[in-house]
């Protein structure tokens, strides 16, 4: 359903949910929203987040839009998605809790599989230091819901699956997609109240640090800390491995923590074009996952412009002044999220190999070093992880002295070889 005039909908859940069994939940994220281990083993938890939400409590689904690799689809919005409140500055979600008005041809279902999943990988992202939405708790639904999916010689096929909704919290679940949505429809004041409502929510600091800032200044320091989280988010997900595999814009998080843990996966054998996505192709493939981010910024930042050209000539500023406040932001892009990303990514590589310091010779033993990686890469190539772990290992027993970047070199070659020859997970 196409919805104007508006930044959300009045939704309940729908799933049904005839014998729910609590299959998980974390202790740590339920006591950030206050929930003791006592209430999250109660009744009154489990068949609250089977979707039985009393009709007190208020409930929503946002719509928003999506940019495919630069190019604008349309409105979407949360199809199986539905917030059940906020507390503790984090909203709650659950996620196959049956269909609203954006769910287009789908059921609003979930899957214990991809429940499941996406509870284990968004709290092990946590603990590696990756931002990200959390998972608070699976809860099995008791009936099927009918998927497709692959059989042991990776045929797909359509089967019955046991249903279940996922209960997520983040500090927000604002996605570029909204801005895009009424930027595109030419709603302005839509765009205005929810730049101004993301301010206040997910970048309050801002007024704290310059509290006689006009409104154009903090959209433009707003805009720009959105970039520079973005850089450091994806420079994460080159630690660690991970590929996100469909980073349209309305999977990308105003507040900058990983969203929507769909086609995902984490780097096995090294293969800088792995996508784990069948729709995605090179454009979402693990190495380009950083122009992937800043193309959604960009697109990001035409709706901001028109925002700031609007509140500008709201403020009586002058057009040098309004156009100085654009170039801010698209220079947010060009400049901050660049920088952002290549200090965090060449600080997670100086680590990784050890290196006291980080300069042009260190530079170039990265890139021979991803050279040597690539060029060993398919089914009898590196594995990501293991490398990692085989240099550490060798490093540890190397001598003192010398030429430190040569023993990297001779260390890293050791350790590809560890990593091809049998080092997989």
């Amino acid at each position: 359903i196409e919805v104007r005039g508006a930044h959300y909908v009045s939704v309940r859940p729908s799933v049904p949910a005839p014998a729910p069994r609590l299959v998980a939940y974390s202790s740590e994220v339920a006591s950030s929203l206050g929930l003791s281990a006592e209430t999250c083993e109660s009744d009154e938890f489990l068949q609250f987040f089977a979707g039985k939400v009393p009709e007190a409590v208020p409930c929503w689904a946002t719509s928003y839009g999506a940019s495919f690799a630069g190019r604008y689809g349309g409105q979407r919005g949360d199809g199986r998605a539905i917030s059940v409140g906020q507390v503790n500055g984090l909203e709650v979600q659950l996620k196959g809790a049956g269909t609203t008005p954006f769910s287009r041809r789908f059921d609003g279902r979930a899957v214990l599989r991809s429940s499941v999943r996406e509870f284990l990988a968004s709290e092990a992202m946590h603990h590696l230091g990756v931002p990200t939405t959390r998972a608070l708790a699976v809860v099995a639904s008791g009936d099927t819901v009918q998927r497709a999916w692959y059989d042991s010689q990776g045929r797909e096929r359509v089967g019955l699956e046991p249903g279940a909704v996922g209960a997520r919290v983040a500090p927000s679940f604002l996605r570029f997609g909204q801005f895009e949505l009424f930027y595109q429809r030419d709603e302005p004041a839509l765009l205005r109240a929810l730049a101004v409502h993301a301010l206040g929510r997910d970048f309050a600091h801002l007024r704290l640090q310059e509290p006689e800032a006009p409104l154009s200044r903090l959209l433009v320091l707003l805009f720009r800390e959105v970039c520079e989280r973005q850089a450091r988010l994806v420079a994460e997900w080159l630690r660690v491995g991970y590929c996100q595999g469909n980073m349209n814009s309305d999977n990308s998080a105003l507040c900058g923590v990983t969203l929507d843990y769909g086609p995902f996966g984490f780097l096995e054998r090294f293969d800088p074009m792995h996508c784990p996505w069948v729709g995605g192709g090179a454009e979402y493939s693990f190495g380009r996952q950083p122009q992937a981010a800043a193309i959604n910024l960009s697109i990001l930042s035409e709706a901001w412009a028109d925002l700031l050209r609007a509140v500008a000539t709201e403020e009586g500023l002058t057009r040098a002044e309004a156009d100085e406040a654009v170039q801010q932001t698209r220079e947010g892009v060009s400049s901050v999220f660049v920088d952002a990303f290549h200090a965090t990514h060449d600080e997670h590589n100086r680590r990784k190999l050890g290196l006291v310091s980080w300069d042009d010779d260190a530079a170039e033993l990265w890139t021979s070093l991803f050279g040597l990686m690539a060029t060993r890469s398919g089914p009898q190539g590196i594995d990501f992880t293991v490398f990692f772990r085989s240099l550490g290992d060798l490093t540890n027993d190397l001598p003192d002295g010398g030429d430190g970047l040569a023993a990297a070199r001779a260390a890293a070659t050791a350790a590809a070889a560890a990593a091809a020859g049998g080092g997989g997970r």
